[in-house]
């Protein structure tokens, strides 16, 4: 059978890479192809998108990007329909996987990574139980909103490749950058970083983990007595962020590697009035980190908006700035990501149900 993985966002490829390498070493019988993947990730797989993938995020985006989306959603049929595709797994993005199935819903569909049916629109899940074949979800708090025979928990595929930090803390010494995959993303939380690295940085030494296509931008700007570095996201990732002793993160999938990796951070996140407003509009939630969310409490401090400043960062950073509040930032990642479940990854339930087609 001939098997496509669909991949929009960069956290989603990473899911995509694990599961395929995984499937690679059971040797499940079937052909497979990727939609938004890296041609080169293997000789075997080839990718099929032969479009530029934009990753989007918030309503005005999507707005100003509609005609491309219905592009990318045409380009995708055309490939469905020149290489026999017989199943789909989209990964993350359910969104467009809706969107997708509204208008081409001959092919058999599976979602993994659900959207976020336990913070808000519980509606998605039904239309998941009602249309797709399985779920296979990342997180328990999905389970209670889907049928039986849809859903399946895998664990996160990303938490076997996480070398843990095991040596305790002493004090901020290296501090880790992470701005998102995302254009909008990035350009936006550079500004507000820099101003804090020239202004605050000048005791630290600082690592920006980042894509390809932004090293060049992050090499080409000047900052006034700091040591920085730009490290790009390839195998030695884990290993890597393993070394550092603070992280500035605004991505949800980097929230939960840091956290398997014990490494205590801060969340970011800055958007628009009008995705702000919707916001809390639909989403009535205390917090917009995962584990947050999970404990309903602060595991990881916050910083949204305004709130996200150089200001209110150094503030920050200067009180937990000491052995003890450290490793107590570190001991409460590691307990409620275990209370929560996150750190394993379980293949089965996606080989059982290949298997079926074999």
């Amino acid at each position: 059978m001939n098997i496509l993985f669909v991949t929009l966002e960069e956290s989603g490829k990473k899911i995509s890479v694990k599961i395929l390498d995984e499937l690679s070493i059971q040797k499940i019988n079937h052909n497979y192809y990727t939609f938004g993947l890296d041609s080169n990730y293997a000789s075997n797989i080839r990718d099929i998108s032969n479009i530029k993938i934009k990753p989007l995020m918030g309503f005005l985006e999507i707005i100003k990007n509609i005609r491309y989306i219905y592009k990318l959603r045409s380009h995708l049929i055309f490939q469905i329909h020149k290489f026999d595709i017989r199943h789909i797994f989209f990964v993350d993005s359910f969104d467009f996987s809706k969107f997708f199935f509204k208008k081409f819903n001959k092919v058999k569909c599976s979602q993994i990574v659900g959207p976020s049916v336990f913070i808000w629109n519980k509606k998605k899940a039904n239309y998941i139980n009602n249309n797709f074949e399985k779920l296979f979800s990342i997180f328990l708090a999905d389970k209670p909103y889907y049928d039986h025979n849809t859903y399946s928990y895998i664990g996160h595929p990303l938490s076997s490749n996480i070398v843990s930090r095991n040596l305790k803390f002493d004090s901020i010494k290296n501090i880790g950058i992470f701005l998102g995959s995302r254009d909008q993303e990035f350009f936006n939380n550079f500004k507000t970083i820099s101003i804090f690295i020239d202004k605050y940085g000048s005791n630290f030494n600082f690592i920006f983990f980042t894509l390809p296509k932004y090293k060049k931008f992050i090499h080409d700007h000047y900052f006034q007595n700091a040591n920085v570095e730009v490290n790009i996201n390839d195998n030695n990732y884990y290993k890597n962020i393993s070394n550092i002793d603070f992280a500035f993160a605004c991505s949800g999938t980097v929230h939960l590697e840091l956290s398997l990796t014990k490494i205590p951070h801060l969340i970011f996140y800055k958007t628009n009035f009008l995705n702000l407003f919707f916001f809390k509009i639909f989403i009535k939630i205390k917090f917009i980190s995962l584990l947050n969310i999970f404990s309903n409490k602060e595991i990881v401090k916050e910083f949204i908006n305004n709130d996200f400043n150089p200001k209110s960062i150094n503030s920050y950073l200067c009180s937990i700035n000491n052995k003890k509040k450290l490793n107590s930032l570190s001991n409460d990642l590691n307990l409620n990501i275990k209370i929560n479940n996150i750190n394993f990854f379980d293949i089965k339930p996606i080989i059982d149900y290949l298997k079926k087609f074999s």
